[in-house]
């Protein structure tokens, strides 16, 4: 190409981009409210220079609406299968298109991450006391107070004081699942309960501008699974599917309040979830098939129960609709395919939550080990059948053992 043909398209390059900021921000405006999702004004914001300055990075309350679709955090691999150190795959289930992100936060063998319908992720160190807040679109952080942080001041509504000799107790404890409640971004006002085993106790609550966890004491005996705030109440499923209403309070205690349904006759369910679907509170249960001849024990089936709240008891249920469920390692969710019209209907989205024993675990001390990460996917209730995520880029497991962090459910936002 000749020098004066380089320079006459150059010459429309700038022109283009001149008559995009050129555009009156009146205009500019209305194209704006006409987007759905976060995804596309972050694109609009990157059209020209005017428009980025003109439009701030987070939108305005006008375009609180703005919807985003769950995304799939997946740990990242170079070309020679070694882990990625600083970012991670973001898989955009509207898309079916994965994005890298800079994310060295929740990356290595040492990290733990669960996902949120809140745009935030929770993540900690393996067996450590802290668990800090991240937005993996804006880099913010909230740094929460430590799990073996209590003042020796009163107790007052939301934190409790223990006995010294207690405390060294929690050093023993590894937290297998924190729910986040509440989008830090829109509201100073969210909590976190955390899932803990093998220490004084299994569940601890925190509440945003407290400078202290309050742990349920009451709760060293039990195992739970999930926990959900349902209609502003706090609720915990335990190992076997045993329902505890958490008073919260000076002294938070838990309460048994609803027997667990029945299994399938031939097979017991691995793990169970509190979801909220429709306004109703459900009970789902999973399987793994144990028999299944590979590297891990993959998904094959999910039972859905929907709670009679006059009787309190479960009833099975077999249709959820339009409504999709997500399951995994985050605070459980649902959403309409009306909204969503990317998503499979009656259908449940989940990632690997099952993690691997250490060693045999004991009454006294029981330790869990690390989350593989590849038992994923799609399951269609009325068909029965679990399938693989549409062009989702999940690594050989026989050539990566452990995904770090494993996959989780977040859906992005400002």
């Amino acid at each position: 190409m000749s020098q004066s043909m380089l320079l006459l398209e150059s010459k429309k390059k700038l022109s283009l981009n001149s008559q995009w900021s050129e555009i009156p921000p009146e205009l500019l405006d209305v194209i704006t409210t006409k987007l759905t999702s976060y995804v596309d004004y972050l694109r609009v914001r990157s059209v020209c220079p005017t428009w980025r300055a003109i439009l701030p990075r987070k939108p305005d309350n006008r375009l609180a609406r703005l919807t985003q679709s769950p995304w799939l955090l997946l740990s990242r691999y170079n070309n020679d299968n070694t882990l990625c150190d600083t970012h991670c795959c973001f898989y955009n289930l509207a898309e079916r298109r994965t994005y890298s992100l800079e994310l060295p936060e929740v990356i290595g063998d040492k990290k733990q991450c669960w996902g949120s319908p809140y745009g935030w992720l929770v993540y900690g160190q393996e067996g450590g006391p802290l668990i800090s807040l991240l937005n993996p679109l804006t880099r913010a952080q909230i740094q929460l107070p430590s799990l073996f942080y209590y003042p020796s001041t009163s107790p007052n509504e939301y934190n409790i004081v223990l006995p010294w000799d207690l405390i060294g107790y929690l050093a023993d404890c590894t937290i297998v699942k924190a729910v986040l409640f509440g989008n830090p971004s829109l509201s100073s006002d969210f909590s976190i309960m955390a899932l803990m085993e093998g220490g004084i106790c299994s569940l601890a609550y925190y509440r945003s501008g407290t400078e202290a966890w309050s742990l349920f004491t009451d709760t060293e005996e039990i195992s739970f699974g999930d926990v959900i705030c349902f209609k502003g109440e706090y609720y915990g499923v335990d190992l076997d599917g045993h329902v505890y209403h958490c008073h919260l309070g000076v002294s938070p205690n838990v309460a048994r309040v609803i027997d667990a349904p029945e299994p399938l006759p031939d097979d017991d369910p691995e793990q169970k979830y509190l979801v909220e679907s429709s306004n109703e509170l459900f009970m789902v249960y999973r399987y793994l098939e144990h028999d299944y001849d590979g590297p891990f024990e993959p998904t094959y089936w999910f039972i859905l129960y929907k709670l009679d709240w006059n009787e309190l008891t479960w009833c099975l249920f077999e249709n959820l609709g339009d409504q999709v469920l997500f399951l995994g390692a985050n605070g459980s969710f649902s959403l309409s395919v009306q909204d969503y019209p990317f998503c499979q209907e009656n259908s449940v989205y989940f990632t690997d939550d099952m993690r691997i024993p250490v060693d045999e675990p004991d009454l006294d001390k029981f330790k869990v080990g690390p989350v593989r990460g590849h038992d994923l996917g799609v399951f269609n209730i009325h068909h029965g059948v679990a399938e693989p995520i549409p062009n989702c880029p999940v690594p050989d497991p026989d050539t990566i053992e452990y995904m770090l962090p494993p996959p989780v459910w977040v859906t992005l936002s400002l």
